[in-house]
């Protein structure tokens, strides 16, 4: 936007982080004019009055990635300059941010089978955005969970609930069995034979998780409103579960089925690394230890729960 002023000419001096990286803004510089978004370089200013707003660069959190940013709000406190934010119209240019509410009224404009173009790590927005075969199935997860939700969905807690306050632990024994215990009612299980340790198939995170996983399935509905910490001494475990993703497949497929627990019994999850925590209740049971179970669960439940079977517990 161009417009005419009598107010004085002014240039502001380059913010610090651009006056000692000059070869990387004029690099930056110099890509914005190939592209056709700036104009220049002049011999001469184009304009009699004009205003020169602050260049600085800022690098992105986790690319890395270098880009120009202007200043548009100075000088700051100079009664003489304004800025050019100043000098903007707020009511003819003001902006706003899209909206989800924004997305779901164009999905209800267009009906089923339209599209919404995506723009997430391309470098150009008019790049295409290829899905894999894991982001496809995260999106048939949240249509399927959609599909049957019915738009409530309660306040959690302020605080967290860690597990070792919730009475609930959980073990895996990586060659014998896994266990849960939740306010006397327990389970127990040998490893599905489709899991078979011994040959190094699957990780500790993913052993450490999967009791974890099933207790959700068991007693998720007593968790609803919640906010769970669950307490383990396996970091990588931790990473995971705080993170909701993993470069493992396997792990995934548990880390879906924790979701969908969460989502369907509206409780919210996360994990705190606690080194050596061993639960003696849990100990007992991965052991197969059941007197030694009962002295210390005296008000445990008579029989074990049925522990669901490998399908129900990954998510395929």
């Amino acid at each position: 936007m161009v417009s005419t002023t009598d107010l004085p000419t002014k240039e502001c001096r380059n913010s610090l982080s651009a006056r000692t990286q000059p070869d990387v803004v004029s690099d930056l510089i110099e890509k914005e004019v190939f592209k056709g978004f700036l104009y220049g370089p002049f011999k001469d200013p184009p304009f009699q009055n004009y205003r020169v707003s602050p260049i600085g660069i800022a690098e992105g959190k986790y690319s890395g990635k270098k880009r120009l940013i202007l200043d548009l709000s100075s000088p700051h406190n100079d009664d003489k300059h304004l800025s050019i934010n100043d000098l903007i119209d707020k009511q003819d240019c003001s902006m706003s941010y899209v909206r989800i509410d924004d997305a779901i009224d164009v999905i209800l404009k267009f009906g089923r089978n339209s599209w919404l173009w995506l723009s997430t790590t391309v470098n150009d927005l008019h790049h295409y955005v290829k899905l894999d075969k894991e982001c496809r199935v995260d999106l048939e997860f949240w249509l399927l969970f959609l599909s049957s939700w019915n738009g409530v969905n309660m306040f959690y807690s302020r605080q967290f609930y860690s597990s070792y306050d919730m009475e609930l632990f959980t073990d895996a024994s990586s060659t014998k069995r896994i266990c849960g215990y939740f306010k006397g009612e327990w389970f127990y299980s040998s490893w599905p034979s489709n899991i078979a340790y011994p040959d190094k198939t699957f990780s500790m995170a993913f052993l450490e998780l999967y009791p974890i996983v099933v207790s959700a399935i068991l007693w998720g509905s007593q968790w609803t409103t919640k906010r769970i910490l669950f307490w383990c001494d396996n970091e990588a475990t931790v990473a995971i579960v705080k993170k909701g993703r993993s470069k493992c497949l396997q792990i995934m497929k548990l880390m879906r089925k924790l979701t969908w627990c969460a989502c369907k019994y509206n409780f919210h999850f996360s994990a705190k690394h606690v080194p050596g925590y061993q639960n003696d209740i849990s100990d007992a049971l991965s052991r197969l230890q059941i007197d030694r179970f009962r002295k210390l669960a005296p008000s445990a439940a008579q029989h074990p729960m049925k522990c669901p079977s490998s399908s129900d517990v990954m998510w395929s």
